[in-house]
């Protein structure tokens, strides 16, 4: 009797601990599939993550590149303009100077205005030619010996404090006037050069 109990016993410890050993195993096997799940998922999102992060570099890079690139253009094209207004400004000043500063020149363009207005209406016409004072004395005996070369018009020359160079033209008693200033040709010229200026300076072949 007590021999059964005792196999009984040993029979029923046995299957428990034969039992107990594979929930534990099942346990453990699940436990290392979930680790291992774990594992995998953790380094897919790192992947995932990394590729990501990649991918927004690169994308970051092209386009401070790109904005790079464009404000690299708009340097070069403000430095070209910059160039290129300097030296028409300057070109174009000195043209213009040289030009208003020139005694004959002055008296060759006023007789030439005359004779056209002449020449368009057939009529006499009054002209006062302001000149700037310092000029006046040369420009003065000038006129006087071209009076004869102008049909048409009377030309009256007269110096003005406030005209620093070049003439101003006034037509019929103030009713009309043209100015030939150093200014005026300053600007006439820098918008007739700025093209051509530009084009010589930067789109010259070697």
């Amino acid at each position: 009797m007590n021999t059964k109990i005792k196999e009984l016993t040993e029979n029923i410890y046995n299957e428990g601990v034969a039992k107990a050993r594979t929930e534990a195993d099942k346990i453990l096997a699940d436990a290392r599939a979930e680790a291992e799940k774990t594992i995998t998922e953790a380094n897919q999102k790192a992947e995932a993550m990394l590729s990501e992060a990649k991918s927004e570099s690169e994308s970051m890079y092209s386009s401070i590149k790109t904005e790079l690139q464009a404000i690299s253009e708009q340097v070069i094209e403000i430095t070209k303009q910059n160039v290129t207004n300097l030296v028409t400004a300057q070109s174009s000043l000195k043209i213009a100077k040289e030009i208003t500063g020139d005694p004959k020149l002055i008296k060759d363009l006023v007789l030439e205005v005359a004779r056209t207005w002449s020449q368009e209406d057939g009529q006499e016409h009054d002209l006062d030619i302001l000149v700037p004072q310092t000029m006046y004395p040369k420009l003065e005996p000038l006129f006087k010996a071209a009076a004869s070369e102008v049909m048409g018009a009377k030309l009256t020359i007269k110096p003005v404090a406030g005209l620093k160079q070049g003439f101003q033209i006034v037509k019929d008693s103030d009713s009309f006037k043209i100015s030939f200033t150093d200014e005026e040709f300053t600007t006439f010229f820098t918008s007739l050069m700025k093209v051509k200026v530009r084009d010589f300076l930067f789109n010259t072949k070697a």
